[in-house]
């Protein structure tokens, strides 16, 4: 197997911070009609850089991505289904879409919509 071509792990490891990755079960039922899906499974501490959504890209989605949102770039595989999101400073983001840069560089590249903040006062 080859190496690398691109090499950026001091790089990531430089500005990567610990956020959380919950994981969505899949599963779930009908209740009067409505779905229910299971509670997510436990959150997953993982490391990357979370880095604001380029201006190009923001313009590029024709709406779709707003200042809010972020890009993650982490050696971690995130799946995206079942669904996928990231705990990070507060807010909730879920995993949208993936540039995988392994084979060649080592790293993955997810967009991160933001779909709320977290309650902080249901912590204890």
């Amino acid at each position: 197997m080859m190496g690398l071509l691109f090499d950026f792990s001091r790089l990531l490891k430089k500005y990567s911070v610990d956020c959380q990755l919950i994981r969505e079960t899949g599963g779930g039922k009908y209740v009067g009609g409505n779905w229910v899906p299971d509670p997510a499974g436990k959150p997953e501490v993982i490391s990357g850089a979370v880095i604001p959504m380029q201006d190009r890209k923001i313009y590029q989605s024709g709406g779709t991505y707003t200042e809010q949102d972020r890009e993650m770039i982490t050696k971690t595989e995130i799946p995206l289904e079942p669904a996928a999101y990231i705990i990070y400073h507060g807010s909730k983001y879920h995993v949208e879409s993936e540039n995988d840069y392994s084979e060649y560089a080592g790293f993955h590249d997810y967009n991160l919509k933001r779909v709320g903040a977290i309650d902080r006062s249901k912590e204890h």
